[in-house]
């Protein structure tokens, strides 16, 4: 495995060319490729493994000489750049940060995966090891499947996870990590419907988990957002009417056929008035709201560049000895902790990220581009009502993912630097053919 197509033996070009790798180090690439791919399995099940995975490639990365290939992205891959670029945004608020240096760099070791996506990409560059990392990937999230409809149909309720029916992760992150099988599955069912139909029957029935096994409404968010992606990547602009006719339907008929979506839809709309009525705070839908106003109130004092990484917590405690309310570390709505904490810099680089990465996947092809899109999607808008990037699994998941299906762009850049010259020499004649038109 390489590169590029080619031999490890050949010249480095310092390009974005071939590396010239010894024995050794072609071998520590080949380990770091499998544990990139192992990766995609562990996420979804356990957090120390995830941990373990990173470490041997972040080494791989290092002694295989791959580091090359990032810093070379880094100049010439615009996504790499601003994946690096908002770390450093981060980091640098260390500098003003009123919380204690400790704290503050823990906080920060939370955004990892802005580091860890362009070493993913440079392990990504077959488009095989890309095709093994997303079936690791739905390998786990169909066990979690399966075993989740088990606690479901035989009432397993030994702890409180359990009782969610939610098995490696807590409820909320399982259901928008199975949002993603949902999708994968109907995206390869719509590419051939007459060969893969067992991929309608997974999708059917990851969807079903989600609505109705499941109690986790982001999952609901995430799910309506892929759906009208998907009609959106195989109609265009007409598949949107379908996607909300589809939307609609599975909405009402699980309204009217699974107690537990009734009740977290009704939750929702009763919080919602309630805290218009009294503005008093109680339960979950009501809390963010409280959080999301009183985290724009905090933003207020320092707006460009926020009080620094790790400090939404203490300005947080201090605004509450005040009013009186909830103390909590967390807005849920990574918006607002970027704006807390990093200004509006902050936010504007985070959503830098978003446009050059989706950017990026206009020039990708097939599941690279479809995948891509669909992460972007979820994580663009589930932000609003969660911090994901904070939350281990789901920033893992958006570093994994998004530079596994973006590390196809760069063979593209690739094959448009070698193009130019043939194309410089077919549209610049010779200077013989010159002199011949001249005569």
């Amino acid at each position: 495995m390489h590169i590029f197509e080619g031999t490890s033996t050949q010249i480095d070009t310092g390009d974005f060319g071939y590396l010239n790798r010894s024995r050794f180090q072609d071998l520590v690439f080949q380990i770091g490729v499998v544990l990139a791919i192992i990766t995609g399995f562990t996420i979804p099940v356990s957090t120390s493994l995830t941990s373990v995975c990173n470490l041997g490639i972040f080494i791989c990365w290092g002694l295989s000489g791959q580091y090359r290939v990032t810093f070379a992205c880094f100049k010439k891959y615009r996504i790499v750049t601003i994946s690096v670029i908002l770390f450093c945004c981060l980091a640098c608020s260390l500098l003003y940060t009123p919380e204690l240096l400790s704290l503050a760099s823990r906080n920060l070791f939370k955004y990892r995966q802005f580091l860890m996506m362009p070493i993913y990409l440079t392990f990504f560059m077959d488009p095989r090891a890309r095709l093994r990392g997303i079936q690791m990937f739905e390998l786990a999230m169909i066990i979690t499947l399966i075993a989740s409809l088990l606690c479901w149909i035989f009432s397993i309720d030994n702890s409180v996870r359990l009782m969610d029916n939610a098995i490696f992760k807590n409820r909320i992150t399982q259901n928008i990590l199975m949002s993603f099988l949902v999708y994968l599955s109907l995206w390869k069912f719509l590419e051939q419907p007459s060969r893969r139909w067992p991929y309608a029957l997974i999708a059917v029935i990851a969807a079903y988990d989600i609505l109705a096994v499941v109690p986790g409404r982001s999952g609901y968010l995430a799910l309506v957002i892929l759906i009208g992606l998907l009609m959106y990547q195989k109609l265009g602009v007409k598949g949107i009417l379908p996607a909300a006719v589809c939307v609609g339907l599975i909405g009402i008929v699980t309204y009217h056929h699974s107690e537990r979506f009734h009740k977290r839809i009704d939750q929702v709309v009763k919080e919602i008035k309630e805290y218009r009525i009294s503005n008093k705070s109680r339960s979950s839908v009501d809390l963010r709201l409280e959080f999301y106003g009183n985290g724009l109130q905090i933003a207020k004092s320092s707006p460009l560049l926020g009080s620094g990484i790790g400090s939404f917590a203490m300005k947080y405690r201090e605004l509450m000895k005040q009013k009186g309310q909830l103390v909590t570390e967390n807005p849920h709505n990574e918006y607002v902790m970027l704006l807390v904490q990093n200004g509006i810099i902050g936010v504007g680089l985070f959503l830098a990220f978003f446009w050059v990465s989706w950017q990026t996947t206009r020039g990708l092809t097939g599941i690279d581009q479809a995948l891509g899109q669909a992460v972007l999607a979820v994580y663009l808008f589930v932000c609003m009502v969660n911090s994901l990037m904070l939350d281990t699994t789901e920033g893992c998941l958006f570093g994994y993912l998004v530079g596994l299906t973006l590390a196809g762009g760069v063979t593209g850049i690739k094959e448009t630097q070698q193009n130019e010259p043939l194309k410089s020499m077919t549209n610049h004649p010779s200077q013989e053919e010159s002199s011949r038109e001249a005569a």
